[in-house]
């Protein structure tokens, strides 16, 4: 690849695109050839150079087919970063039928899934203008530019492809579902997107309020899932007004509407509905996102170290009196009686060491009081705990102060049980083990399966050796 003709598209430089065709006239079409990952209306579509473009296209016209490495066409680009004028040209130039709009690229996304995806008003009205069509296509989860604008946050997107649908006629493609059998009402409530489950409801009347999704719930089911804030309580209300029905409560009389790309909505309907409760409150990849994970890990596992770190800072009454009893009898006895009688010799039947084995295992029996079962448990609950946050924060900044601080409050408990519980060699083995053992969990298989790399490596080495010699 000529870098002078990158740094030409780069920059816009009308000039110097022209020296290099005048010295190699072919040069467009070896670029194709040496560099196949990305061709110069790409970088100058991603440079906003209109002029530049302009010139492209007159040259080399099919290069606004073409895709890139990352599977995005020029016109993808440009609808995703609001060139109107670029969009404009590329659709110009590609002849009276506009097919470049509805050309797929990459997950099966066309020009107006990233104008919706990326909010562009002006972008999806000049597609929809020059092609209409395109409202319908899908990508290859299902997803129609409605959905993903909802799915983006796009409000003013999602109104204006709504516009265009009440232009069109084709109100019904709201109820069309995705590949989970969502519906954009689906996504608009799960979302709690108040002012586009308003439009839904208030501005079509062909919107189905009861469709039911691949898990066999509707949008009033999902809005009752978890209230917790005022939007909860006003799209339940808002949907109830509309006439919105859970599951449970649609009756035979009442008519529904399967979501249309679905077949199995009236098989789905017949499942009991705590299999679709527990169905829906599993993780799923596709459907929760990881930073939404990770900050529900995070709340758990921190109110799990605080419950933890306070009942080993404070135990039950019935621990610290179990405590001071034994305190005070062995005080009592030691101080009272000097000579301690010895308990009766065993049978005779029994072998010395068998005999040795039994008295220590008894003993150490008697000192597995609940107080030390409680210490095991409750520390190994607060180091579970504390090592999920320190996994999850990983790559956070100020992460060397995050970690000491952890660390600091995992001595601090230590020393605080040691205050509270100053009796046993036994609640030290305890602490020990509660402390390290959740961090083996993790870290002995990842240094096992490199051990096995490097071994199955080693052995390998052998082998290529030996069949080269071969």
């Amino acid at each position: 690849m000529d870098k002078r003709l990158f740094e030409a598209a780069r920059t816009g430089n009308i000039g110097s695109l022209q020296q290099l065709l005048e010295e190699n006239p072919l040069i467009l079409a070896d670029f194709a050839l040496i560099s196949p990952h990305e061709n110069p209306l790409h970088i100058a579509t991603k440079a906003g150079q209109l002029v530049f473009v302009q010139e492209i296209i007159r040259h080399k016209p099919e290069l606004a087919r073409e895709l890139n490495q990352d599977g995005f066409r020029p016109m993808d680009i440009a609808s995703s970063l609001g060139y109107v004028e670029i969009v404009k040209e590329l659709l110009t130039s590609t002849g009276p039928d506009h097919e470049i709009c509805r050309m797929v690229g990459r997950h099966g996304r066309t020009a107006l899934h990233y104008a919706a995806i990326q909010g562009r008003v002006e972008i999806i009205d000049e597609l929809l203008s020059s092609c209409a069509e395109s409202i319908k296509d899908v990508t290859v989860l299902g997803e129609t530019a409605l959905h993903l604008a909802v799915k983006h946050y796009k409000i003013e997107a999602f109104r204006k492809l709504v516009g265009w649908l009440q232009l069109l006629g084709l109100e019904e493609l709201l109820n069309y579902g995705d590949n989970d059998g969502n519906t954009v009402l689906h996504l608009a409530v799960s979302r709690k997107q108040l002012e586009s489950v308003e439009l839904l409801v208030g501005g079509s009347n062909s919107m189905e309020l009861n469709g039911l999704n691949s898990r066999g719930l509707t949008a009033m089911d999902i809005a009752e899932i978890v209230i917790e804030s005022p939007i909860d309580v006003q799209l339940k209300e808002i949907l109830r007004c509309a006439g919105g029905l859970g599951a449970q409560n649609i009756t035979s009389s009442v008519s529904l509407a399967p979501v249309p790309t679905l077949e199995r909505v009236a098989t789905i309907h017949q499942n009991k509905p705590q299999e679709d409760w527990f169905k829906y409150f599993r993780f799923q990849m596709q459907r929760d996102s990881p930073s939404d994970t990770r900050n529900a890990l995070l709340v758990v596992a921190a109110l799990i170290a605080t419950i933890t770190f306070q009942a080993g800072v404070n135990p039950p009454n019935a621990f610290l009196l179990e405590s001071n009893q034994k305190n005070s009898t062995t005080t009592a006895t030691t101080t009272s009686d000097t000579t301690v009688t010895p308990p009766p010799p065993p049978p005779a039947y029994f072998p010395p060491a068998t005999t040795t084995f039994l008295a220590a295992l008894s003993a150490n029996s008697a000192s597995l009081a609940p107080s030390n079962l409680f210490l095991l448990g409750n520390t190994m609950g607060l180091t579970a705990s504390l090592s999920i946050i320190i996994y999850l924060t990983s790559g956070f900044p100020f992460q060397r102060e995050l970690q000491l601080s952890i660390y600091s409050m995992m001595f601090a408990y230590g020393c605080s049980v040691d205050a509270i519980k100053p009796d046993g060699a036994l609640k030290y083995v305890f602490l020990g083990i509660a402390f390290f053992f959740p961090f083996l969990l993790r870290w002995p298989p990842r240094w096992g399966k490199g051990v096995w790399r490097w071994w199955k490596k080693q052995r390998g080495e052998p082998d290529m050796k030996r069949r080269r010699q071969l």
